[in-house]
């Protein structure tokens, strides 16, 4: 009877040991289980994209990240190594959030529903938090800048600017020293798409054209011409061409780097399987397009959700759509400060061909 009774209460203390250490464990870092990410955009304002400790999905059979609820803290002490304290709304966010939300002037301040700098606070606010600022200046807190609504940074010739607006794209997009709020590149293909160059794993039978199409959507988003994986017709099996743009461009340190354009996607695959696809691709500055080998993340403008046009990990553009133009963007925020390349890869496999991928009104933009 003793015997039995010491086995029983082991049995106990290692349970009530494990369920301790579970609980523990679930405690630090609270990972919301149905929401998967690929970005911090992603989750709500109160989590960050885990991208340090991606999890098996057993119905995907894939890695996959997922969002977490932020560490609170009320001073950079609470806050783990390479993060930092938001105090005004009491929780860590990374270096590289960081970068966006701290100011010293309005200048850093990027984010077009944050543009003033708190000097107090060295945070960046919304323009209504300063009506009742404490120097009475409901335009400008930062004495050090008379004048935000001057882009001084926008063009070197500073006796235009008022002709000089955001929209403008008077800057050499080739330059390695871009003004914010510029464009780098627009590309609607109506002059041919002289810019862009082709590189098919093929000689003998390239994937990508440009020009008029007469099969897919039968026209371009606007104007007249797009860039497709073929202009009559299905596209070919077993391809990996690259299309990219020749001139490199400097991606700048602060704002937000983007990609955008439009497209039409009739392609072999799925969430799980993308048989056939499209990815955007960026190369920086002295490597070589061969070792690039995943690519942007990307949202789609699809009726229901991005993943009605892309792969799961949201890299892949895929699926048969075949209906209309959609619009995508792509992150380029992993590359600020870099010098890069940006193009577009399609790869099909040996099988089962449809209409294809046709590209139109592409843009590069921060």
């Amino acid at each position: 009877m003793k015997k039995k009774f010491l086995f029983l209460f082991l049995i106990s203390v290692v349970f009530l040991v494990f369920a301790v250490s579970c609980s523990s464990d679930d405690e630090e870092g609270e990972v919301d289980a149905k929401t998967n990410c690929n970005s911090n955009l992603d989750c709500d304002h109160y989590s960050y994209c885990d991208l340090e400790n991606p999890k098996q999905d057993a119905e995907l059979g894939t890695l996959v990240y997922y969002c977490k609820k932020r560490q609170l803290c009320t001073s950079q002490a609470d806050c783990p190594k390479n993060w930092k304290c938001k105090e005004s709304e009491g929780f860590c966010i990374t270096n590289k959030e960081a970068e966006v939300v701290f100011c010293s002037s309005n200048s850093d301040c990027m984010d077009p529903n944050y543009p003033k700098c708190n000097l107090a606070s060295g945070e960046c606010e919304a323009a209504s938090d300063w009506g009742n600022n404490d120097n009475g200046d409901t335009e400008n807190p930062d004495s050090d800048e008379p004048d935000t609504n001057d882009n001084d940074n926008a063009d070197s010739d500073t006796s235009d600017t008022e002709t000089d607006t955001v929209s403008d794209n008077d800057a050499d997009t080739s330059s390695n020293d871009i003004p914010l709020g510029k464009t780098l590149m627009t590309e609607d293909f109506e002059e041919g798409g002289a810019k862009w160059k082709i590189v098919p794993a093929d000689e003998e039978n390239p994937c990508w054209k440009i020009g008029a199409p007469v099969s897919g959507p039968g026209e371009a988003h606007g104007g007249g011409n797009v860039a497709a994986t073929n202009l009559e017709g299905t596209y070919p099996a077993k391809c990996k061409d690259l299309f990219y743009y020749e001139d490199s461009m400097k991606i700048p340190p602060a704002g937000k780097p983007e990609i955008t354009f439009y497209a039409w996607v009739d392609l072999i695959g799925n969430g799980y399987s993308p048989f056939d696809y499209v990815e955007v691709v960026v190369k920086k500055s002295g490597d070589v397009w061969e070792l690039v080998d995943s690519g942007v993340a990307l949202s789609a403008d699809t009726p229901s959700s991005p993943l009605a046009a892309l792969d799961n990990h949201k890299t892949k553009i895929t699926k048969q759509l075949g209906t209309q133009y959609y619009k995508f963007t792509g992150d380029l925020s992993p590359f600020k400060g870099e010098v890069v390349d940006i193009g577009f890869r399609f790869t099909s496999d040996e099988s089962d061909e449809a209409a294809g991928f046709y590209l139109d009104d592409v843009a590069v933009t921060y």
